[in-house]
């Protein structure tokens, strides 16, 4: 909880200090008309970037307490994602995103609700990543008592150096669009999935065909 408040702490501050130090120049009214534009369109990406930080903050103190009161049941993951990704038929970057499975029965003691949220995040990232028109797999199958399921898709790819560090809060690679992205997504991931006793990483499990990023996750039967 101390590491929490004090990581908090830190990415707020920053727009803060950036909303500060443009008000100040405001204030004083020494500026040009153009610069004032600028500033105010920098104060308002530093607003953005606090409500969605605030958000997702909320969203991910939530988590534990959501996890511990959810109902876990029986059901088939297979069965899971193919209706799960009914929704994503369409998609504004007409991306084909392909299923492969195993034709046997995958049963898992889980929440349906927060797996959904799992894969939410990991394909809106894959999308988000992959170019116009490209493909998105997702491959399923049984390795001993577990079920692994592959999701890779045909973008730039994320360097094994930041296997571990992409699961930090806050962590985000996207300067350009910091606004947007908190950087808690994939820390939720990791700890819904650690909730039904499986683990999450990405590996560089790499084809000819889908060579970008590719995270795996396993749950156990």
């Amino acid at each position: 909880l101390e590491n929490f408040a004090a990581d908090v702490s830190h990415e707020l501050k920053n727009p803060l200090a950036s909303l500060q130090s443009s008000s100040e120049l405001l204030a004083d009214n020494k500026i040009s008309s153009e610069n004032k534009i600028l500033l105010l369109q920098n104060m308002q990406k530093d607003i953005e970037r606090m409500n969605r930080l605030i958000s997702d903050i909320s969203n991910y103190t939530l988590t534990q307490v959501e996890i511990d009161e959810e109902l876990f049941y029986s059901f088939d993951l297979v069965d899971f994602i193919i209706e799960f990704l009914k929704s994503y038929s369409l998609n504004s970057k007409d991306i084909k995103i392909n299923f492969e499975f195993e034709k046997k029965p995958s049963m898992i003691y889980a929440n349906k609700d927060k797996l959904a949220q799992v894969f939410v995040n990991i394909i809106d990232n894959s999308l988000s990543y992959s170019p116009h028109k490209s493909e998105i797999l997702i491959h399923q199958k049984i390795v001993d008592r577990n079920v692994v399921v592959l999701v890779s898709d045909q973008g730039n790819g994320i360097s094994n150096d930041l296997s571990t560090k992409i699961f930090e809060r806050f962590y985000t690679d996207r300067s350009s669009e910091k606004n947007k992205h908190s950087g808690l997504g994939l820390s939720i991931v990791k700890k819904i999935i650690e909730s039904f006793s499986g683990s999450i990483k990405l590996t560089n499990l790499k084809s000819e065909k889908y060579f970008g990023a590719c995270f795996e996750i396993n749950l156990p039967l």
